[in-house]
């Protein structure tokens, strides 16, 4: 069965962060489904402070259900454009082919930090990319397995790898081991000769729905 999740990415007017932040937490509170909620923490120069809701998805029939209620439900309508007035622009919404889910949350841990890794893949070398980082995730410790995706729009070559961590700290040292520990070089190296860069954001997790 797929494992889909759906992303929707916005940035806020400014001075508009708070009050996008609370209507999107209270749209995925209404939702029912497993989920999260969060708010650029180290935004660099190059990028937008954005709030970025995501939502796990069963299957496509499922996310095509959504997609009819979008078209059909006048108080969903309402709640998307009360939203989009806030934004500088109209959401990004994507759909992620979850080829391996991470473990931190089946653990019991409560989240506080999120990183989000894309890799942009040499140009037809994405799924090379995408088995190079299942089998490092797997040389990861319990708890700390990453999940990586692959995006169903939107440019192809691109890889992405999502980790939860407890506190800062945590995600500086787990960022750190990633670079450093030489247990990890091979996988490195292969990673290095396959993409062409890879662009890394760190939020700050503002909301979890259990489902």
């Amino acid at each position: 069965m797929p494992d889909i999740t759906l992303e929707v990415r916005r940035i806020p007017r400014p001075g508009k962060d708070f009050e996008v932040a609370q209507l999107v937490i209270a749209g995925i509170k209404g939702s029912g489904r497993r989920g999260l909620v969060t708010g650029g923490a180290m935004t660099p120069h190059t990028g937008d402070q954005d709030i970025v809701s995501a939502m796990v998805i069963s299957g496509w029939d499922e996310l095509e259900e959504i997609h009819d209620d979008i078209l059909t439900n006048e108080d969903f309508q309402k709640q998307w454009t009360d939203i989009a007035e806030l934004c500088v622009k109209n959401p990004t919404i994507q759909g992620l082919n979850v080829l391996a889910r991470g473990d931190f949350y089946d653990l019991g841990n409560v989240p506080k930090y999120m990183r989000r890794n894309f890799l942009m893949a040499k140009r037809g070398e994405s799924a090379a990319v995408a088995e190079i980082l299942l089998e490092w995730r797997e040389a990861f410790p319990e708890g700390s397995r990453p999940t990586v995706q692959r995006p169903v729009s939107g440019t192809i070559d691109l890889v992405r790898v999502t980790a939860a961590f407890g506190s800062l700290n945590a995600l500086m040292e787990a960022s750190a081991d990633v670079a450093t520990n030489p247990a990890y070089d091979r996988f490195r190296n292969q990673i290095n000769r396959h993409t062409e860069k890879v662009m890394g954001y760190t939020s700050r997790v503002l909301h979890t729905n259990s489902g």
